[in-house]
């Protein structure tokens, strides 16, 4: 009988005396003693059902919210269905698989676990190395692919509006790859031209609106969402809002601030001058850049090299910072990390201004975000799974067909809706020929079992550690120093946006506020036909929200920052966050003549329990000496590999492609 590998319990939270209840919703503490999200989330317990006379659940649909309409209305994040599940894993429920396990009896040269990009890229390359006899099934928990590239669609006023949940930003290429590669590295991926993603100004390539209609003011409006949330502030016209130092109700708002030394701001002299100082410093070069940075925190550098001291700026920088794909604030990662994502201190705003604007390359979005590429992806694989032609306006515009996913004589077979719970070899890992798979059915929680000659684990370690039942302890072990940050990605559909344009302004900053950051998106247009684009008429406010507020500078070590930031996002109920995100918005624009209830239209959370690794200090080149645990990771074993953009530190659909393209290589011995 096979000896489960049991992951050690992490220790309790020890928290500082600067760390008070007000820093944590009603119930992130329910858990001290032991894990902080065993505990169910207050206020929605009461409506969740068991999903099955198995085991409880957790959450149900009103933790969840409404999701839109079409296709991934169903799959609006880490829904209670995803989540019931996988905490059913984690939380011990299927150590011991049951009786009623049905073999199904089908082999595969491969299965993949994951269908975000690592996944996706591991099964493409597989098929693309391999035979034409090869047979692929890639299992997904969620009810549509693409892992955190998936869209909300919602209808508005006639209107058919769509927005990402989560991974967004990509690199608009021209014909000249080579020179794409060279100088944006991670940011791009040659596969991109492989699945038929249009290029350049080719006949079916977009382009996007500069100029809405319904306004004469000189306002200008990026095409994504993440340049003007840091690193490209000055593309659009930025408000800064904050508390009014009388104590009025309303908010005070500076623009652009940046410009006149942070003047209109309420902060203190001495806050001025470091954070203007901030912005014009510029790192020294040295031979051993990258691994001096990786040996500090991003606060580190901040205080002992740029000479930062006031906790003001931490406090503005970290939701920056978090956002931007480390997952939490200045104290927990890597001041590597921080550069590879151009963080004030490592790159100005003008070293970035001055290389865009001598590139003929830039920053776009797809109106769901990164949700097309993993429909190209799809598409390529599975042609009749997307209606319509393969064209990129069909292969965006067109509908999922479920049917052709999991087809009997298909080469790849797609299953969604299971959830993997166990995975280990038939015998020795060291010499077994074959891996066996088990996965639950989330609607109906099944347990089913398939046989693999090799497997590629395409998620994130948080959940990997609980799967792969005959790893050796000391890849476990590895997989236990992964510590992940969440991410609340919510879409709010409003009616018009007049009361931006009145103010001259197409972001927004808010100071103090969990929801920090919003903006206008100048829209994709394809063939002529794209979303509004007037003052007047609908469009989406995408937020990113971290979970730094209240954890980070806390004097906490960034395991705990992990740990208490998803507790609190598990502990949010729907209602919550669209009361929150009203009440700041009807604060903020209801002078300028917004009504959060007239003009709302829809609010969709899309919550994102482990969106990023948390790359600490030492996790790119390791520290004492000591073996850097994703290099270990990657070496998988056995018959089973790994793939995840977290294995990079740089959490982007390329640097996940990467890791599937290299996954998939590894594998082709088993075949």
């Amino acid at each position: 009988m096979r000896k489960k590998q049991q992951v050690r319990a992490r220790e309790s939270i020890q928290l500082p005396d600067n760390v008070t209840r007000r820093d944590f919703v009603a119930g992130t503490l329910l858990g001290v003693g032991g894990s902080l999200l065993t505990a169910s989330a207050p206020g929605v317990i009461r409506s969740a059902q068991a999903q099955s006379p198995t085991f409880d659940a957790l959450v149900g649909s009103d933790w969840t919210g409404p999701g839109g309409v079409g296709d991934y209305s169903t799959a609006n994040g880490n829904t209670h269905e995803v989540i019931n599940a996988a905490h059913s894993l984690r939380d011990g429920h299927w150590a011991s698989l049951p009786e009623s396990l049905e073999n199904t009896g089908e082999v595969y040269d491969l299965v993949v676990v994951g269908g975000g990009f690592a996944g996706l890229m591991s099964a493409y390359q597989f098929l693309q190395k391999s035979n034409d006899s090869v047979r692929v099934l890639l299992l997904d928990n969620h009810s549509v692919f693409g892992g955190e590239a998936k869209q909300n669609e919602i209808e508005v006023d006639g209107y058919r509006l769509q927005a990402p949940q989560g991974s967004n930003m990509c690199l608009w290429p021209p014909r000249g790859v080579a020179r794409v590669m060279s100088e944006f590295g991670f940011f791009y991926h040659p596969v991109w031209e492989e699945i038929g993603l249009p290029m350049g100004d080719e006949p079916d390539a977009p382009t996007w609106l500069e100029k809405p209609a319904g306004s004469d003011k000189d306002l200008t409006y990026a095409k994504e969402h993440y340049g003007p949330m840091m690193i490209m502030r000055d593309e659009t016209q930025q408000g800064y809002f904050f508390d009014d130092p009388e104590g009025s109700d309303t908010l005070k708002m500076a623009r652009n601030p940046w410009l006149s030394g942070y003047e209109e701001l309420d902060w203190s002299d001495d806050v001025k001058k470091e954070l203007t100082h901030l912005d014009q410093f510029i790192l020294e070069d040295r031979d051993d850049l990258e691994v001096w940075l990786d040996s500090m925190t991003y606060a580190d550098l901040l205080n002992r090299y740029v000479g930062i001291t006031r906790p003001e700026i931490y406090d503005f920088l970290s939701p920056m910072v978090a956002s931007y794909g480390t997952g939490l604030g200045c104290d927990a990662v890597s001041a590597l990390a921080a550069k590879h994502y151009f963080a004030p201190g490592t790159t100005t705003a003008a070293e970035v201004a001055a290389a865009t604007s001598e590139s003929p390359y830039f920053a776009v979005s797809f109106p769901g975000g990164n949700t097309a590429i993993a429909r190209h992806f799809v598409k390529k694989m599975l042609p009749g799974a997307i209606e319509g032609d393969a064209t990129h306006s069909d292969i965006i515009n067109g509908r999922i067909n479920f049917n052709a996913l999991d087809l009997k004589n298909s080469a790849l077979r797609m299953r969604l809706n299971s959830t993997v719970i166990d995975v280990h070899h038939d015998g020795d890992p060291g010499s077994a020929k074959q891996v066996q798979v088990r996965y639950m059915d989330n609607q109906s929680n099944e347990v089913k079992g398939v046989t693999a000659k090799a497997v590629i684990m395409a998620g994130g370690q948080w959940i990997n550690k609980h799967v792969v039942r005959d790893a050796p302890s000391e890849l476990l072990d590895a997989m236990g120093t992964f510590q992940h940050a969440p991410m609340l990605v919510v879409n709010v559909a409003v009616r018009h946006w007049r009361f931006m344009e009145k103010l001259g302004i197409t972001s927004a900053r808010w100071i103090g506020q969990r929801s920090w950051f919003t903006s206008i998106r100048a829209p994709m247009s394809l063939n002529g036909e794209h979303m509004p684009f007037d003052p007047d008429k609908p469009t989406v406010l995408t937020f990113y929200i971290p979970f730094t507020e209240g954890v980070s500078d806390k004097g906490l070590p960034y395991d705990s920052q992990s740990l208490i930031a998803r507790a609190q996002l598990f502990a949010m109920p729907y209602r919550e966050i669209e009361t929150t995100l009203r009440n700041q918005l009807a604060k903020t624009f209801g002078p300028h003549g917004f009504d959060h209830e007239r003009d709302i239209a829809a609010i969709i959370a899309n919550r994102w329990g482990h969106a990023y690794v948390i790359p600490q200090k030492g996790f790119y080149y390791g520290l004492d000496g000591e073996p850097v645990p994703r290099e270990l990771i990657r070496k998988g074993y056995g018959r089973v590999r790994f793939a995840h953009s977290e294995l990079t530190g740089d959490q982007l659909w390329s640097t996940a492609c990467d890791e599937g393209e290299r996954a998939a290589r590894q594998v082709l011995q088993f075949v």
